[in-house]
């Protein structure tokens, strides 16, 4: 979706928006339209295009309209609780209306508040005429992209930055901040990389009128509104019941459902969920696994191969079908990166789990595959831990208790847990501060940074503890509030997964991150999250009956390419070439320290290194993504150098 608003009164129209609406056509392959017209003193164009992913969507045409023609809408979304709006609003929950019939008659009844009324993965625009003004907002999370470029007597928006540079007046050109932002690993900051246009943060909402554009955030969850059930059973009920909700709402889709599967217990959970929903109607589900017969060295602690979990996993439910796929040698390490950017997509976070998730979409893709369900942000909350579980009990006057699960937890003497996961949170910052000097604790941001390739004097300049406060050591880690942000931090993402989604055909649907689900986990207390010598209890205890025990127990990770070093040394003179280029762009050679990335190459490590912790850091993430990201300049910088000579042409 996307729009324009003219502030001062001037009129917008279709033409306007078609450069715009071009860039947006790869995500509307199911059609589209344009509304232009006014609100009050306003010029105003907004445009959707649209895909069929729920079969409520064959019935919608946008931009929608309500029935005096006083409201249009135009929104990318997917409500996930219908069947309580239909009765509030009096609509019918069936295919035969749309979600934004749904937000509509919710404007209507609760104005700017509808936000807040609606759960689902949405970013929308509502044009009231009445009022004389335009509602812009963000589901709680951003998984639905929304930007936003404002300039004197314009607000203008899309759902992704690239787009919205087809609308006159905005510009190409490379916001260099961002890119040395992505580079150390920050994708949340609000900026694009379009100089000018920023992204909507998640749960926010903004008024536009002729007095410009008022913001707001519509959901403000509280990491501290704690509510204890009485018993660690009820906190698993509660979960598992509002668990059971966000599955079953995720499983509308035009086509077939599949879901992306480790032997974790977040994905395997909504995996397991959906296969009872479904019954007796199969689950195709799809694990990243070595090639066969792969035997590299594996990390300590991590499983290298997940498929022997899945398998017992579709053992108890055997309407799961399992697929297992690696990535493919012979291909490119960038060349399916590249083309998801002419859909809005940018540099991801991690290219290397990009090989095995492209490799997941191209046989869900080959099955016909229209939604896979994940459970990527499920550590954040509905399988969070409780690490200050004992810091939780003694600010409560717990102390017995403190003591006892201090006992219970590990075979290292009480006293010792009490201070260290109990008391030491409760010291003074700036005692703390001392103690971490006298134990010469490292340097987190140096630490972060290591695993990066940007050059030291452009992230000296980057204030990382504002940008990634979890790297404050100065204070206790306060888990919820920093899962809090790591949840707002994968909107940042939200671009790629919504040119994925257009590319592919296939949608992700991650019901660990819906909103009711997030707000019940953060009112479970630290010690019931982490009960006796259980970590993660309520999750475990709740799907306990859903999964195998091998899962339900496990404390191990998974390895997702463990082969990762075999990939990139078959691609080497892939990465060679790739460096070359870096050297000779000038923006790359600006933020990248390609002098650092010539020695890796050159001392290229042994397979048997694969799992070293330094050669982890150096080779699979600060080489590979400071070439991806390179190579995204290039190809951004090009893009704008070519619609330029366009435009001097026409």
């Amino acid at each position: 979706m996307c729009g324009v608003v003219g502030l001062d009164g001037r009129p917008w129209s279709e033409a306007d928006l078609a450069g715009v609406m071009g860039a947006l056509a790869v995500h509307g392959r199911d059609g589209g339209g344009v509304w232009a017209g006014t609100a009050g003193r306003m010029g105003v164009a907004v445009a959707a295009a649209l895909r069929h992913a729920t079969p409520e969507d064959f019935a919608d045409r946008q931009p929608a309209r309500s029935r005096d023609g006083s409201l249009v809408l135009a929104g990318d979304l997917r409500l996930d609780n219908r069947d309580e709006l239909a009765g509030v609003l009096g609509l019918a929950d069936d295919p035969s209306v749309p979600d934004s019939a749904f937000v509509l008659a919710g404007y209507e009844r609760w104005g700017d508040a509808v936000p807040d009324r609606i759960i689902g993965e949405f970013a929308l625009a509502i044009v009231d005429r009445r009022r004389g003004g335009v509602l812009l907002a963000r589901d709680h999370v951003g998984a639905r992209p929304l930007v936003i470029h404002e300039r004197a007597g314009v607000v203008a928006f899309a759902s992704n930055a690239l787009a919205l540079t087809g609308l006159d007046g905005v510009g190409h050109t490379l916001d260099v901040q961002r890119a040395a932002e992505v580079l150390a690993l920050v994708f949340d900051s609000g900026r694009t990389f379009v100089e000018g246009v920023r992204f909507v943060a998640p749960a926010t909402a903004l008024w536009i009128d002729a007095r410009g554009a008022r913001r707001w955030t519509w959901w403000k969850a509280d990491p501290h509104d704690i509510a204890d059930l009485g018993s660690p059973a009820a906190h698993e009920r509660e979960l598992r019941d509002v668990f059971d909700r966000a599955v079953r709402a995720r499983l509308r889709s035009a086509g077939p459902v599949g879901a992306m599967t480790s032997g974790g217990l977040d994905s395997s959970s909504a995996s397991a969920t959906a296969a009872r929903l479904l019954a007796p109607g199969r689950l195709p589900t799809y694990t990243s696994a070595p090639p066969p017969g792969w035997g590299g060295p594996q990390r300590p602690n991590w499983d290298a191969d997940e498929s022997a979990l899945v398998r017992k996993l579709a053992d108890l439910h055997p309407n799961i079908a399992p697929r297992f796929v690696h990535h493919q040698p012979g291909r490119g390490l960038f060349e399916q990166h590249e083309s998801h950017w002419p859909a809005g997509g940018g540099p991801g976070r991690n290219p290397c789990n990009m090989l095995w998730l492209h490799a997941i979409w191209e046989r869900a893709a080959a099955d016909g595959i229209t939604a896979l369900l994940s459970g990527a942000g499920g550590n954040m909350f509905f399988s969070a831990d409780g690490p200050q579980w004992l810091t939780a009990l003694l600010r409560g006057g717990h102390i017995p208790s403190a003591v006892r699960a201090a006992v219970a937890w590990e075979a290292a003497p009480a006293a010792r847990v009490l201070m260290r996961s109990g008391a030491y949170p409760l010291v003074p910052a700036r005692a703390r501060r001392l103690v971490r000097v006298a134990m010469r604790r490292d340097n987190p941001i140096q630490a972060w940074m290591n695993a990066t390739a940007l050059r030291p004097e452009i992230y000296a300049n980057l204030d990382l503890l504002a940008l990634i406060p979890s790297l404050d050591a100065r204070r206790p880690s306060d888990e919820r509030r920093f899962a809090l942000s790591a949840m707002m931090a994968a909107s940042g993402q939200a671009e790629n997964k919504a040119a994925r989604a257009a590319l592919s055909g296939i949608e992700e649907r991650d019901p660990t991150v819906d909103r009711r689900v997030v707000e019940v986990a953060m009112r479970q207390p630290e010690w019931v999250r982490r009960n006796g010598a259980i970590t993660r209890a309520v999750a475990r205890g709740a799907m306990a009956d859903r999964l195998p025990p091998e899962i339900v127990h496990r404390t191990r990770r998974g390895e997702q390419l463990p082969d990762w070093l075999d990939v990139m040394t078959a691609a080497r003179g892939e990465l060679v070439d790739e460096l070359s280029a870096l050297r000779d762009h000038a923006t790359s050679r600006e933020l990248i320290d390609g002098d650092r990335l010539q020695r890796l190459v050159d001392r290229w490590p042994d397979r048997s290194a694969c799992a070293d912790p330094p050669v982890l850091l150096d080779y699979r993430f600060a080489l590979l993504r400071a070439l991806h990201v390179s190579r995204y300049l290039r190809w951004f910088e090009s893009r704008a150098s070519a619609r330029s000579r366009g435009l001097q042409r026409s």
